[in-house]
């Protein structure tokens, strides 16, 4: 005897008992954004992470490394500058959902550059090299002059300090320890975990312009 059509059918209702309740993310407008910017941040944060391992795994060219870990940083400064009331500790927040994610940490939290400008281009080409030279001069003196005329503001220093550490890394003669090279990342990191309207006090004003007339000083020493 054939089977009932109807036995054959799943059944088109579960017992009350059964049913999951549903769980509401947010109740209003303000709670969604909230929650979609956390979402961001978490998957801006694994994607930094992934481009890194990539990066060290030769999977990905120096010039797209470094064009994408550019973009992600800057996005990084936006995002973090958005969720500053609600996430106002990344590293907190890293350590809070188990992030295992210690180069982006590095790289966003630390440094805020790809690590071609960090570490420098492993290809380097030698007739480029008066280039950087004349860069890495033409840029140290820009920005003590910036330090002379009391522009004191995270968001116009850091990015002259972000090209003097590329240029600097480029420079054949200048070892990976050299003063020169020391003295601006630390500068550079130091920048970096500051806000973008942060502005430098009389003491970090003066102990930079000292660090970076240091750098010059090493730096026009071992190329001259």
């Amino acid at each position: 005897m054939a089977a009932s059509t109807s036995s054959l059918l799943p059944s088109q209702s579960l017992p009350e008992q059964n049913k999951l309740p549903k769980i509401k993310l947010y109740t209003t407008t303000a709670e969604r954004q909230k929650i979609d910017q956390m979402a961001d941040l978490y998957s801006l944060i694994k994607t930094v992470q992934h481009l890194e391992t990539a990066y060290t795994r030769d999977a990905v060219s120096e010039e797209k490394y470094t064009n994408t870990c550019k973009k992600l940083i800057s996005k990084f400064k936006t995002l973090k500058a958005a969720c500053s009331q609600l996430v106002p500790n990344i590293d907190k927040f890293i350590t809070e959902y188990h992030m295992d994610c210690k180069a982006a940490r590095h790289r966003l939290l630390r440094v805020g550059v790809p690590a071609t400008v960090e570490y420098g281009a492993t290809s380097k080409d030698s007739d480029a090299n008066d280039k950087y030279v004349f860069e890495a001069c033409q840029t140290l003196i820009t920005t003590m002059n910036c330090l002379e005329l009391n522009i004191r503001d995270v968001d116009q220093l850091h990015p002259n300090l972000s090209n003097l550490m590329a240029s600097l890394n480029e420079v054949k003669k200048l070892p990976e320890g050299h003063i020169s090279k020391v003295k601006v990342k630390e500068w550079l990191v130091k920048l970096n975990e500051k806000p973008a309207s942060y502005r430098l006090t009389d003491d970090e004003l003066r102990q930079m312009s000292f660090d970076l007339q240091t750098a010059y000083d090493n730096f026009y020493r071992t190329i001259k």
